[in-house]
């Protein structure tokens, strides 16, 4: 071995022994938040007991029926039947097979992170491939219609319309961040096909292939959806203890709203939209807003990760995904606000109280309805396809 082989040995062994930059960030935010936690230990147990609040009277009874019935979707095969009515739209918009369009629907009519659970079913199914599931989780996942119509357009900003625009403006914004992520793969990807033979086999769809719906998948749908939200009410415990020292920690420190807006935002999605609401002018509050909706914040992000925890999932072209996502619906509430703000009236007074009400309103009422009918009648059709093909001569 020559001297210089050596060196280059020496130098590669102290390269890799060396922290990476995601490694130095998460060590000092993690030691940043013991200590933080550790100087304001009653402020810790005030915050801790006020999302322990949030998740049984808000967390809890917004999700977990939408968690279920997506699991339900998956187990009883009517997946297959919404692959043959959204196979040639998702292929031609999200370059994903049609099975991913039902994450995609749920993730708009339900929020995160019922997109995400659904994909993840779908993929633990054996229809998309990794691949795929790492690009559905870019675009399939938005808040809720409850929470930016009734939490933020009604509770914060004092305008249904503007709870409405939000909620529309966060959905085309993702369908914007899929369309975009296609045109980059096709553009700059050096491979012949993005996915794997596993999806070009979703292409074949029949009734054939529908599984069979019993007890079984029921009590499974219930089991994995309340282990879930056991994860996902402890991210919003920490975050909501993080948030609330963080805040009493800044409050000695003059900075602009803005500046506050952005650095609560960035953490955690509710406490951001909170703070945005207080910017003055009221226009430029709806505008950071909009982006801390399209961002979500960390929290989510890191809900989404639990969920998806020991499958090898890489997350690099999620959060770049989340931060575009967070930037187009900045962009477009400006586009919109500059036609239609004379239209908006903004009377409310930003309160933090709305945090421990319930967002369960009318509009997603009536979507769990029309959704449980839609999957209803879709396994009835499913039985009864399948008996005809059974008593069928062959």
């Amino acid at each position: 071995m020559t001297k210089e082989e050596n060196v280059g040995r020496k130098a590669t062994k102290r390269a890799r022994s060396l922290p990476s930059a995601g490694q130095l960030i998460f060590s000092f935010m993690s030691l940043f938040s013991l200590a933080l936690i550790i100087r304001n230990s009653d402020i810790a147990i005030k915050y801790a007991a006020e999302g322990l609040s949030l998740c049984t009277k808000s967390v809890i009874p917004s999700l977990f029926p939408f968690m279920v019935l997506s699991d339900i979707v998956v187990s009883c095969g009517a997946v297959s039947f919404i692959a043959r009515l959204l196979q040639k739209p998702t292929r031609l918009l999200f370059g994903v097979s049609g099975e991913s369009g039902c994450s995609v629907i749920l993730g708009m009519l339900c929020g995160f992170p019922t997109g995400a659970r659904s994909a993840l079913s779908v993929y633990d199914a054996r229809r998309i491939s990794k691949a795929e599931l790492e690009r559905l989780l870019c675009f399939c996942n938005s808040p809720s219609s409850a929470f930016l119509i009734s939490a933020v357009g009604i509770s914060l900003f004092g305008s249904r319309k503007y709870g409405i625009a939000l909620y529309l403006i966060t959905l085309l914004s993702a369908i914007l961040t899929g369309i975009i992520f296609n045109l980059k793969s096709r553009l700059f990807s050096h491979k012949s096909d993005t996915f794997s033979p596993l999806d070009k086999n979703c292409e074949n769809i029949s009734f054939s292939s529908v599984g069979k719906f019993t007890t079984l998948n029921f009590t499974e749908a219930v089991s994995a959806s309340a282990f879930s939200l056991i994860k996902i009410s402890a991210f919003v415990v920490f975050f909501t203890v993080f948030i609330g020292t963080l805040s009493s920690a800044l409050s000695s420190f003059e900075m602009s709203p803005n500046t506050n807006a952005l650095i609560f935002g960035f953490f955690e999605m509710t406490s951001g939209v909170a703070r945005s609401a207080a910017v003055s002018p009221t226009e430029q509050g709806a505008i950071l807003a909009a982006f801390c909706a399209g961002w979500s914040g960390l929290s989510v992000h890191f809900q989404i990760m639990s969920i998806c925890s020991g499958r090898d999932i890489s997350f690099k072209s999620y959060f770049k995904a989340k931060f575009l996502q967070g930037v187009l619906c900045a962009l477009l509430m400006k586009s919109y606000l500059a036609f239609f703000a004379k239209d908006m009236i903004f009377n409310a007074e930003p309160t933090a109280i709305f945090l421990t009400k319930t967002t369960f309103d009318r509009l997603d009422i009536l979507t769990l309805i029309c959704f449980s009918i839609a999957l209803f009648v879709g396994i009835a059709k499913f039985r009864k396809i399948r008996k005809n093909r059974h008593i069928s001569p062959t």
